[in-house]
């Protein structure tokens, strides 16, 4: 209790003591008393707004632990991250690292076989009946066949089906004759001529039934059908392809594409 408290209640004893007690002392004395409770009850309050303070303040400490934690776990995943990325980066390096070798692999078999063909027609210029055409160089049905796949492959499909056509006409009994036929519909598909595609993968499936290009040409002409929005043969030439090719890549496909058609 502080000095001033303790001076105000000896004043009211000492009053009530003396056993003289008149209005005006009542009434300073009523005053006194009620600044005292005032205080009192100012003193209680800080005392709250302390208890209050303090536990804000643990409030505070725990959040504050929370945020540290969390942001430790950021820093451990942004640096596993930051390993991925790095892995992913050293896969690709090595990818392309690969496909410069097979390009350059292709590109030296293309010049080995473009020096053949040179080879055999410099042998045969000579030849009596050379000039007329009479003596004309055989030709080569591998390179006329890799000729016309490498135009596919760039995206010249108008050459390509030249290319494949020309091997159709000059060896239509060999064993790439089938993937010949398969490619003039891949490229037909490529250009959007569907109807043209749909006719080629046909001849594919009535002149080589037993080729390993069936199931595929099955699965794109069941697709040229369905961009042509011709909905009906489109799945059902999906369902041929998991009817009679069940484990094949090509089902797998029509199965996704069937499941994409809500069927």
């Amino acid at each position: 209790m502080s000095f001033d408290k303790r001076c105000t209640l000896a004043a009211v004893l000492a009053v009530l003591l003396s056993g003289c007690v008149s209005t005006s002392d009542i009434d300073g004395l009523q005053g006194r008393l009620s600044e005292i409770q005032r205080q009192v009850l100012q003193l209680q309050q800080q005392m709250s707004s302390k208890d209050e303070v303090q536990e804000l303040g643990q409030q505070m400490s725990s959040q504050t632990q929370a945020l540290l934690k969390s942001e430790a776990d950021v820093q451990v995943g942004l640096e596993q991250l930051s390993a991925q990325i790095d892995q992913l980066r050293a896969d690709l390096g090595d990818t392309n690292y690969r496909l410069s070798q097979l390009s350059q692999q292709i590109t030296a078999t293309n010049q080995e076989l473009q020096a053949a063909r040179m080879s055999v027609r410099g042998a045969t210029a000579g030849l009596p009946g050379a000039e007329s055409g009479l003596g004309e160089t055989p030709e080569d049905p591998q390179a006329i066949y890799q000729a016309a796949y490498n135009d596919y492959l760039r995206g010249s499909y108008d050459l390509a089906i030249l290319g494949f056509r020309r091997y159709l006409k000059s060896f239509p009994e060999t064993d790439l004759a089938d993937n010949a036929s398969y490619w003039i519909g891949e490229c037909y598909f490529s250009q959007r001529k569907f109807e043209q595609a749909i006719s080629e993968f046909d001849n594919i499936l009535s002149t080589y039934p037993r080729s390993d290009k069936t199931a595929s040409a099955l699965l794109k002409k069941g697709y040229a059908y369905l961009e042509i929005d011709d909905r009906a043969n489109g799945t059902a030439q999906l369902r041929r392809v998991i009817g009679d090719y069940p484990q094949s890549d090509e089902a797998n496909l029509a199965r996704q594409r069937l499941a994409l058609l809500g069927g």
